[in-house]
């Protein structure tokens, strides 16, 4: 090394002796002085490289990202380029450039050697571009780009060499184009947190969306000449026929990629131009099934637990689709001792499997729909019993006899609020009467999309939106409350909000209820004693999580409204 990086700096007249300690001064303990002179602007950032080739005495490269193939970078592990700040950016015969922040640094180099296979051929670049290499070469929307592009040129290659312009046949090579291309859809969608995956036929262009905290967002368009090698990859990799393009068809499939294993459900259906597939995202590495992880507040907390400490009767949730029902109740189940309790459940599909729960799925066609299942699950001796959906007469009448009978059930309904789940049990056939011998509480839930911590800041919410989420409630905002918005950054991909929480409301069954439900009382009167009795709506637990800077009035009210 040619001495010390200020020092080639000074000498070079870049900057004086006086700026130079300076910058030392203002740099802290883990600073890196050549970005501390730039962000001060007593440098360039040519400058700056010139100085940190002199330093190393190897040549300086100011790095392009998108010029860099991400397969390239992909040559060693993202958390090793991480950790020794260091990423590859051309491959020529034999040899890897490799950009470095520390050239000198000889046991990154050796591990690189040894995992790649390739010699190395250092060069000093600054830590952000190595970074930014490393970000691009790891986004799996780009490596999918890239492959689109390797599948023509392989599809080009192979109809050469067969005289004819077909497509072949995707080859089961896991280094093929195709399953290269699949893999960092799949893969792309578990790190960015999707709950969906969905790929629709359009012309000239297949779209891929992802669904992200309960909103779609296109990542990227697939062409319309590799759009059925995609499908029929994922047919394979689901189990499901290849050769079937007019009826709708169902599959599971896993993926194990770098130490990460998730699962997902795949749906296929027949549109106009091909055919839609659209997989649900069950990354089994990350799923926790605490009251915490959960994200439900201790009084919440305490009060279903509390549910859960009955030996018999029924706990419903309710909610819409994607409202995170399932997960509430695996939640619940999970803080059941199963060690001396029998619990079952008839689930349709069963989206995660829980150690100790005997889990069954559904199957109208085979005579195990809810209300069958149900039945054959009162032989099985259970103690707690879990039924993915009461939908019809039959299984609201043997879920409420279980209910009665000895057991704890825990189902769903499709209802707008807790307390609807009353006259939506009596429009399935049950009298008030058993209703309310059987319900111990109704819990309604729904997600919210949570604000982005590295770019919320204070708002004033809309009045209009403020006021008519509270209209009827007896919830007062304080007058020095203070309310957020996300304002969109890098991180959030300037949406605002990253992440879900959910809000709940719940309907606890008080002996004063019960003799309101045995007596018929309309959901007006039930509203009125829950609510003097301490039941929170959805509405002001939602302005509740605004207040505490977790989510946005507006987010409220649209969840709420839609």
């Amino acid at each position: 090394m040619a001495g010390r990086l200020g020092d080639i700096l000074v000498a070079q007249g870049a900057i004086t002796e006086e700026q130079l300690q300076t910058a030392l001064s203002a740099q802290g303990a883990r600073g890196m002085l050549g970005e501390t002179l730039v962000a001060r602007g007593l440098i360039t950032n040519d400058q700056l490289g010139a100085a940190l080739a002199k330093q190393f005495d190897v040549p300086y490269h100011e790095m392009s990202p998108e010029m860099i193939n991400p397969q390239v970078v992909c040559l060693i592990p993202e958390a090793l380029g991480r950790q020794r700040l260091m990423a590859p950016i051309a491959v020529k015969g034999g040899v890897m450039t490799l950009a470095m922040v520390a050239p000198d640094d000889m046991n990154a180099i050796s591990e690189a050697e040894l995992i790649s296979g390739y010699q190395v051929d250092p060069i000093v670049a600054l830590r952000r571009d190595v970074l930014a290499t490393l970000d691009r070469g790891y986004d799996e929307r780009v490596a999918a780009r890239q492959t689109i592009i390797d599948i023509k040129i392989q599809e080009l290659e192979e109809a050469k060499k067969a005289g004819k312009q077909e497509v072949v046949a995707v080859k089961e090579d896991k280094d093929a184009p195709v399953v290269r291309l699949v893999r960092s859809i799949l893969m792309g969608a578990v790190n960015a947190g999707a709950s969906d995956i969905h790929l629709e036929p359009h012309n000239p262009q297949m779209r891929v969306r992802y669904r992200i905290d309960g909103q779609l967002s296109q990542v990227m368009t697939i062409p319309n000449h590799t759009e059925a090698a995609v499908v029929g990859r994922i047919k394979v990799m689901g189990d499901m026929d290849t050769t079937e393009t007019r009826k709708p068809q169902d599959g599971n499939l896993t993926i194990d990629e770098n130490g990460t294993r998730a699962s997902f459900r795949v749906s296929a259906i027949p549109v106009v131009g091909g055919e839609k597939i659209v997989m649900r995202v069950i990354d089994e590495g990350n799923k926790v099934f605490t009251f915490d992880a959960l994200g439900m507040q201790e009084r919440e907390t305490t009060i279903v637990k509390e549910l859960l400490d009955k030996p018999h009767g029924m706990i419903i949730m309710t909610g819409p689709t994607g409202s995170g029902k399932t997960t509430t109740m695996y939640t619940m189940l999970t803080n059941i001792d199963s060690t001396n309790t029998n619990i079952s459940t008839v689930e349709d599909p069963v989206e995660f499997k829980l150690p100790g729960i005997n889990q069954v799925a559904a199957d109208s066609e085979h005579g195990m729909g809810f209300g069958n299942a149900l039945k054959y699950l009162m032989r099985q001796d259970p103690d707690v019993i879990m039924i993915g959906e009461i939908r019809d007469h039959e299984t609201a009448v043997s879920g409420v006899q279980a209910a009665l009978t000895g057991h704890l059930l825990i189902s769903t309904l499709h209802t707008n609020d807790a307390i609807g789940a009353v006259p939506r049990l009596n429009d399935l056939g049950l009298d008030y009467f058993k209703i309310a011998g059987a319900l111990l509480g109704v819990i309604a839930q729904r997600l919210l999309r949570g604000l982005c911590p590295h770019c919320k800041e204070p708002t004033v919410p809309n009045p209009r939106m403020l006021e008519t989420l509270l209209e009827g409630q007896h919830m007062k905002i304080p007058a020095d409350a203070v309310f957020y918005k996300g304002a969109g950054c890098g991180k959030c991909m300037g949406s605002g909000y990253a992440g879900r929480i959910p809000i709940y409301e719940i309907f606890v069954i008080s002996p004063e209820i019960q003799k309101a439900i045995e007596a018929g009382l309309p959901h007006s009167k039930l509203r009125e004693l829950a609510l003097k009795e301490g039941m929170v709506e959805l509405a002001p637990a939602g302005i509740q999580q605004a207040l505490r800077g977790r989510t946005t009035v507006e987010e409220v009210y649209y969840k709420l409204s839609s």
